[in-house]
This record gives C-alpha cells, sequence and structure tokens, in this order.
C-alpha cells in the first residue's frame, strides 16, 4: 500500500508556524494500515499543486510491482486544491464509494482505478481520517484478504453529542460497566477522544443519551 499525505500546509518536524499545522497522518496511518491487516510499501508527502504530483504518484509511469492499494489524504474534498476528483475522473475511475452520511468523514471515498487496483481517499482532519479508515479502508482490506468484518457490538451510549439531521455521527467512547460513555475532544480536527476512547460509536440521526448504538471496537 502506498500512503500519499498531501497538503502545503502540513510541517514534518519542528514547531509549527503561523498558518502551518502539524501532520499527525502520515505518522499515524502506517501503523494503523498494519493494525487492519494492510502493508505500507511507502509513505510519501505531496504538495496540493501541481496536481501532476499528484497524478503521477497515484498512477506511477512504471506500474510494475505498484502497490494494490493507494490511500491519498486531504484531497477528496470538493475545495480549490482538492485535486482528487477530478484526478479520478480524468483517468475514467470507476467510482464505488463517493461521500458518506457521517460526521466526521464525509467526504471519504472509494474508487476502483484498474484490474485489482483500489484507490481510498481520506479527509485532512486527523480525526475525520481516522474514522474513515475504520469505515471505509479496514472493510476494503478484509475483503482484498478474504476475512470476514468483525460483529459489531450494541452498547447503551451514555454523553451529551450535538445531533447532525440526516448524518450518523461517529463518536469517540470509553467502558464504563456495561456502559459506553461519550469522550470529549472528539472534533474533527483533534485525536484526544480517540486516544482516550475504546471504541467508535455510530450513533444514528435523533439518537439520545441512553441509547444502544453499535460500537467499532480500536482497542
Amino acid at each position: 500500500m502506498r500512503i500519499l499525505v498531501t497538503g502545503e500546509e502540513l510541517t514534518h518536524s519542528g514547531t509549527s508556524g503561523a498558518g502551518r499545522v502539524r501532520d499527525a497522518l502520515g505518522p499515524l496511518l502506517p501503523t494503523l494500515v498494519v493494525e487492519l491487516g494492510g502493508d505500507v510499501c511507502e509513505v510519501r508527502h505531496l504538495p496540493d499543486r501541481p496536481a501532476s504530483l499528484l497524478a503521477a504518484a497515484v498512477h506511477p509511469p512504471d506500474e510494475r510491482g505498484d502497490a494494490e492499494v493507494v490511500v491519498v489524504t486531504g484531497s477528496p474534498s470538493v475545495g480549490v486544491t482538492d485535486q482528487l476528483r477530478r484526478l479520478l475522473d480524468d483517468r475514467g475511475a470507476r467510482w464505488i464509494v463517493d461521500t458518506v452520511a457521517c460526521r466526521p468523514g464525509h467526504p471519504q471515498l472509494l474508487a476502483g482505478t484498474g484490474a485489482g487496483r483500489w484507490l481510498v481517499g481520506l479527509p485532512g482532519n486527523p480525526f475525520a481520517a481516522l474514522v474513515a479508515a475504520y469505515t471505509l479502508l479496514a472493510p476494503l482490506l478484509a475483503g482484498l484478504s478474504g476475512r470476514r468484518l468483525p460483529e459489531l457490538p450494541l452498547a447503551p451510549v451514555t454523553g451529551d453529542v450535538r445531533p447532525a439531521p440526516w448524518l450518523t455521527r461517529l463518536i469517540p467512547v470509553a467502558w464504563e460497566g456495561g456502559t459506553a460513555r461519550v469522550v470529549g475532544g472528539h472534533r474533527a480536527a483533534f485525536l484526544q477522544g480517540a486516544a482516550l476512547g475504546d471504541a467508535l460509536a455510530a450513533l444514528p440521526p435523533g439518537w439520545v443519551t441512553g441509547t444502544p448504538a453499535p460500537l467499532l471496537l480500536t482497542r
């Protein structure tokens, strides 16, 4: 698997300056991919422009021994600097997942880019990317390796969560007896809640505290 981390604003070492943010996904994703059953052959950092850099990294000129799965972070949205969707359309990719009705992680995508080749687009915000990795990348890797996905346990979830009409909320929770308690720090750009939690609760629209919800176990 090749991991392409995009974004000119990312700082990879030292202290982040004004208008820049720390790269959290470059260090996080290789370990997570291994935990999900994949192998990482390369992690590359790319600026947003020119778009030809991303195109060349997704489809190298010499594809002998190329990665079966390419993961791109930070480019699957629809902003001015987000090139991935246009690139896939130009290359005639086969769209399989084009956004998901969830928060965070809404702009995630999955496309077939050739015989036995797959591209997964993850959001650039760290927690949103983590959610998409568990909900989209993990099932892809399981399917490619012939593994069945685990059953999602149900447990009562308690806590204060801002509703998101028509969207499923993915929220970090920690075990508290037989109940899963919502952990704070779960905005799209923060990993604090995910670091403290034991699972991600999939809260459907209309969820109220104390109602059971399926859990994606992360520990």
